[in-house]
Order: structure tokens, then C-alpha cells, then sequence
């Protein structure tokens, strides 16, 4: 099946022009001025239309367990949304609920959660919630399926986060294997610490969410992951740095030479603390870790963009229900 995509006005990361696309199966094979398609080739007219690379979206879950509860979608319902907005290939975080389960065990869950349901390409990252003494083998296991990067959390203590001999270990690892190591970066003993305080307080609203980890924690764990890097030769993605101080570490640690990328989210250029302020728990609906940054933040992660200190925008899709 071929298909030529005719007068687009074509999107590339360091080009904008005018020109024909031909594809073969699921291969670009030409792009230039006037090309001639066979005659069983579907022809799109794109004149006046922008033609871009199809979106990778680094930061996605849809089969996720999590507190109790799982994200209401499927990869029927997650690859079309994502297909309508032009992201044709999504990245997943495997990570089960009981973490002492084998990793291929996950592994295989998820891949049959995705595996010919999906409308979209897919692949996923590994998260590593333990690092014990069939870690190793096991995780090697799962990179020589093609998983190639892993996932670790510096947040959520007593469920994902791992100790910081886990946390070198995994690291040590990741660079022997090349892979890539994505980290939530925040400080799981202070957030804890601070929401047991908020609690005490009777601060229960969402518009304390943020202050039960606010943007110093962020940066702090963002600084505590690069040195570990720092230290190992490991290649380090943070994902949706949402403040200026984490970004500032990582921009820091990127002078240093660590080998990092960062990534920001769609909803932290765009939206603000404020909304959890909403009346009636509406607030809640914009409840995410890290929280929502103060308005101040969102030209920082403009600027950034333009200049290509963050590498990457995400969604961090995780659809949960409201009431029910």
C-alpha cells in the first residue's frame, strides 16, 4: 500500500517548506516537488495544511494500578486519543502493584494489555521498584525484549520508592546495559513528613496539595539523582520537571557533564496552582504529582523550550475517575 501526501507545508525540527511526501508500507521513500504516484496509491491533497513527523509522547499510562485504584483507560481508547491529536507512537510505564512480583511478569501484562490493540506504535519503560538479588537478571531479561530505559521514583515511600544502595545499583546497571534511567525526582521521606504535618493542621484541601511538596523537594531530588549519575557515567531523563529550582539542578548538573535530559509536561506551560483553589473540590481535578507550579514558572519552561534546555514536552496521561 503506498500513499503520497501532495503540497504540505512540511514541519521538521529545523525546517519549514513546501514539498510532496511518498510512502511505501509504513516507509517515507520520497519527499520532493511533483511526485508521480502509481496508480493504487491513496493521494492526499495537504495544500494549506501543515505535515509534521508523527508525535512521540514519552510520559503515558493507561493500564497503571495505583493507590488502590487503576487509570480508566485501555489501549483502545488511549491509542485512538492519541492518533486524533497526531501522536502516533506512545511510551508506558510497566509497573505492578505487588513489586516483588518477577518483572517479567509485568512485563508480559502489559504487553498484552497493548499487543494488537493498540492503533498506535507503543513501546515502554521498566520500572524499578526493588533492586534485590534477582534484579539484575531479571531486568537484563527485559532490556534484551527491547525495553530501553528504566523508571525510578524518589517519591511515594512504602510503595515505589527504593533506597539510595537500590537506587546506585540500578543506575550501575542501567550503564552497563545503555539504557536510559527516567526518574520521578522528588524526596519521598519529606513529602511524607510534610503531608503528616498538613494533616495535623487539618489541611486537607487541594489547594494544600502543593504545599505537601513544594518546588525545594523537587529540586532536591533532581540534585540527589544527578550526583548518583555524576558518579556512575549513567544517562539520566527527568521526567515532568515542573518548577524553576529542579530545573535549575538540572541545568547545574548538565554544566557538570551529567549526561541528562529533561522533560516538561503540556499542562505546566499552560495551568497554574491556582485551579486548585477551585470552589467545591473541583480543585481536585487538577491534583497531580509534582503539583501544578505557580504561574511564574511557565515562561521559565517556555524560555527553555525555545532554547532547548528541556528536551522533551509530555502529557504524563493518567486518566482517573472523579467520583466513583
Amino acid at each position: 500500500m503506498s500513499l503520497l501526501i501532495k503540497n504540505g507545508n512540511i514541519i521538521t525540527a529545523g525546517e519549514n517548506y513546501t514539498a510532496d511526501i511518498f510512502c511505501e508500507g509504513e516507509q517515507i521513500t520520497r519527499i520532493g516537488k511533483n511526485l508521480q504516484a502509481p496508480p493504487d496509491a491513496t493521494v492526499v491533497d495537504a495544500t494549506g495544511k501543515y505535515v509534521f513527523p508523527g508525535f512521540i509522547d514519552p510520559h503515558v499510562h493507561v493500564y497503571l494500578p495505583f493507590m488502590g485504584t487503576y487509570a480508566k483507560d485501555t489501549y483502545e481508547t488511549a491509542s485512538q486519543a492519541a492518533l486524533v491529536g497526531g501522536t502516533t507512537t506512545l511510551i508506558e510505564m510497566i509497573c505492578q502493584s505487588t513489586p516483588q512480583q518477577p518483572w517479567r511478569d509485568g512485563f508480559e501484562l502489559w504487553l498484552g494489555k497493548a499487543q494488537g490493540k493498540s492503533a498506535c506504535d507503543f513501546t515502554f519503560h521498566q520500572a524499578v521498584t526493588r533492586y534485590d538479588p534477582s534484579a539484575e537478571e531479571e531486568l537484563i531479561e527485559i532490556v534484551n525484549q527491547g525495553v530501553s530505559s528504566f523508571k525510578v521514583f524518589l517519591a511515594y515511600k512504602g510503595a515505589f520508592n527504593m533506597s539510595d544502595e537500590e537506587l546506585y545499583n540500578t543506575l550501575k546497571l542501567a550503564k552497563k546495559l545503555g539504557v536510559i534511567v527516567t526518574a520521578h525526582c522528588e524526596n519521598a521521606e519529606l513529602v511524607l513528613e510534610l503531608q503528616k504535618m498538613l494533616l495535623g493542621e487539618g489541611k486537607t484541601g487541594p489547594e494544600w496539595h502543593y504545599w505537601s511538596r513544594p518546588p525545594l523537594i523537587q529540586a532536591e531530588g533532581v540534585h540527589h539523582l544527578a550526583t548518583f549519575a555524576e558518579t556512575l557515567g549513567t544517562h539520566i531523563y527527568i521526567v515532568h520537571t515542573s518548577c524553576k529550582e529542579a530545573f535549575n539542578e538540572g541545568m547545574a548538573a548538565a554544566a557538570r557533564g551529567v549526561n541528562i535530559n529533561m522533560e516538561t509536561l503540556i499542562q505546566y506551560l499552560v495551568l497554574d496552582d491556582s485551579y486548585t483553589h477551585l470552589p467545591n473540590f473541583e480543585g481536585a481535578k487538577f491534583i497531580m504529582s509534582p503539583p501544578l507550579p505557580q504561574k511564574a514558572n511557565q515562561e521559565v519552561f517556555w524560555n527553555a523550550l525555545r532554547k532547548r534546555y528541556v528536551s522533551t514536552v509530555a502529557t504524563d496521561h493518567a486518566p482517573f475517575d472523579f467520583i466513583g
